[in-house]
């Protein structure tokens, strides 16, 4: 008797081993990762709360009635859950209690800090943090 192979067609192939390919990659990524590269911005009626989240570096400006207070400082992050992370500065801002900053990310448009419940929006001018420092 013969046996027949039957060979099955190269284009569902291809498409099962980018299907994998696909949710390997995107299971890689993390809410922290949307982002990085952007500014944050928190308004009330006295005070305004920016953050800038680069690479490696956070950049931080509160501003009360008075002047503004600046603080930029190399972080590490570490991840709780899918979207909390704890963010850990090397140099603690002066107007900081601890060198520690939980934030719970949504999506890309804002996060929030686990501690004060503040929601930070994103800032649609990303350059002006970089350039006050």
């Amino acid at each position: 008797m013969k046996s027949t192979n039957i060979k099955l067609p190269l284009l569902p192939e291809f498409f099962l081993i980018i299907t994998v390919l696909f949710f390997l990659v995107s299971g890689c990524n993390s809410n922290l990762d949307k982002i990085k590269g952007k500014v944050y911005l928190y308004e009330d009626s006295i005070y305004t709360f920016t953050a800038g989240f680069d690479k490696d570096t956070l950049y931080y400006i509160m501003k009360d009635a008075q002047r503004p207070y600046f603080h930029r400082s190399k972080y590490t992050s570490k991840k709780v859950d899918d979207s909390t992370f704890i963010i850990e500065l090397t140099d603690k801002p002066k107007f900081w209690e601890k060198n520690t900053w939980e934030i719970v990310v949504k999506d890309d448009k804002g996060f929030f800090s686990k501690e004060s419940r503040k929601y930070y929006k994103l800032y649609s001018d990303s350059m002006i943090v970089k350039k006050a420092f």
